[in-house]
């Protein structure tokens, strides 16, 4: 930046060249013309006046009957909402038709959330100091440049109408990724959706009154109706279940990268959760937690179990915490298959396989909820309290991480091991000293998993 700046006023000396400032974030294009959003109030009087609606005639709102057979704005052609007058003179007036974009609403939304009942006003200070700001904030990339720099608008226009809110709407995003399919297309280059494509040992195809029409494979791409590459949530459901889809979902990739859509993938998931519902439906007991003597008595097989049911507490929790389901899923199947394998007692066997269904009920809550109420418990899933490892046989899984300024160390901290250098540096965020540390400037971050951070400046 300092070199930039150098070079400009040398230009502007040689009276060769000008700094100019560009600015690249456009206006919002705040108004449309359909008739779903919220009506903007204006009114056009007859003598060419622009004008306010008065606060006591608001809100506006839209007309309940409506016609959408002519084309154009279709509160354009609704001539009794349309035409109105002005309460002051008496003069005719028209509405404005334009619609407020629905980022309107949704810029704001979450501050309503938080005093759902208000009626006199749209949030109270109280709630909202109570509430705000929201920790984390999950969506796609097009909520990153859109919705975020619109609710950051908003946040920042209230306080300045001396409204008591944080300066900042969100702590945190998480942007998720899209969900993938193939494409298919005919000679004519029209889209076929996946449902109708008809494999055989010749090809792709697709059934017409016409007879085949042979199909061309096009590369996977972000699910739309436009391209018809979309799969029917209904069918998936209806075949397979809803948690079958929710666990494929988070399993198979990272949540801020793309998923690629696979059938394989979904009749691999419906085939893991089948095989443990057939296995644990009419024999488990529920038993969430062990005494102290049952844990005393343990033989060598049950120690080994009730160890990696503590191993697996601790690591999927963190995991969860710090959105990496897919990892998180792939050590509950490891857990699994290990208890399936295992011949143990009765009393650790429930013990283990309710924990089990405890932790992966946030991701297939009906399969879980089935089992366990098959079990002996009796009511929801979610008041059964999230286990706790024991940390004599979970201190292992922390590593001390050194953190160094320019090579000479700082300090010494404990934390989960395998974190990533964005989880690290969060986790240091939360300590006040080291969060203080963290506002220096520095030229770049050396790191070492589980061993050190180096920062250097």
């Amino acid at each position: 930046m300092d070199a930039r700046k150098k070079i400009i006023e040398h230009l502007e000396k040689l009276n060769i060249g000008k700094g100019k400032t560009d600015f690249r974030l456009r206006d919002w294009g705040i108004s449309r013309q359909r008739f779903w959003g919220c009506p903007i109030p204006i009114i056009y009087r007859e003598d060419g006046k622009i004008l306010t609606v008065d606060e006591e005639d608001l809100p506006i709102k839209l007309p309940e009957s409506i016609s959408f057979d002519k084309g154009g704005n279709p509160l354009d052609n609704h001539l009794e909402w349309k035409n109105t007058y002005c309460k002051k003179t008496g003069l005719k007036a028209l509405r404005e038709t334009d619609t407020l974009d629905t980022f309107f609403d949704s810029s704001w939304y979450y501050l309503r959330f938080c005093s759902p009942q208000k009626i006199n006003k749209p949030f109270d200070e109280k709630d909202i100091n109570y509430w705000m700001p929201v920790d984390h904030y999950i969506g796609g990339i097009e909520h990153a440049i859109l919705h975020l720099l619109y609710s950051r608008f908003f946040s920042k226009a209230l306080k300045k109408c001396s409204y008591r809110i944080p300066d900042e709407p969100f702590k945190k995003l998480v942007t998720q990724g899209m969900v993938c399919h193939e494409t298919f297309s005919d000679h004519e280059g029209k889209w076929v959706e996946p449902s109708k494509v008809l494999k055989k040992r010749e090809g792709l195809f697709y059934s017409t009154d016409n007879g085949l029409i042979e199909l061309k494979k096009g590369r996977s791409e972000k699910m739309s109706k436009s391209k018809k590459n979309v799969i029917d949530p209904d069918q998936i459901i209806k075949n397979y279940g809803a948690d079958t889809a929710r666990l494929f979902m988070i399993s198979d990739s990272p949540p801020e990268r793309d998923l690629e859509w696979s059938d394989d993938g979904i009749k691999a998931t419906y085939k893991f959760l089948k095989k443990l519902f057939e296995h644990l439906i009419s024999d488990l007991s529920f038993k969430p937690s062990l005494d102290s003597k049952e844990i005393k008595n343990m033989n060598n097989d049950d120690k080994e179990s009730f160890n990696l049911t503590q191993k697996t507490i601790f690591n999927y929790s963190n995991d969860i915490s710090n959105y990496r389901f897919n990892t998180a899923v792939a050590k509950l199947r490891e857990f699994s298959n290990f208890l399936l394998k295992k011949k143990n007692s009765k009393n650790v066997n429930d013990y283990c396989w309710t924990i089990f269904l405890r932790l992966i009920s946030i991701i297939t809550p009906h399969f879980s909820q089935e089992i366990l109420n098959n079990s002996g418990f009796s009511g929801f899933i979610y008041e059964i309290e999230w286990p706790k490892p024991l940390e004599n046989i979970t201190q292992k899984e922390y590593a001390n991480l050194v953190i160094q300024l320019n090579g000479k160390k700082k300090a010494l901290i404990k934390v989960p091991k395998d974190l990533e250098q964005k989880e690290v540096l969060n986790y240091m965020k939360k300590d006040q000293n080291l969060s203080a540390f963290l506002q220096n400037d520095f030229k770049k971050i050396i790191f070492v998993k589980n061993k050190i951070i180096n920062f250097v400046k």
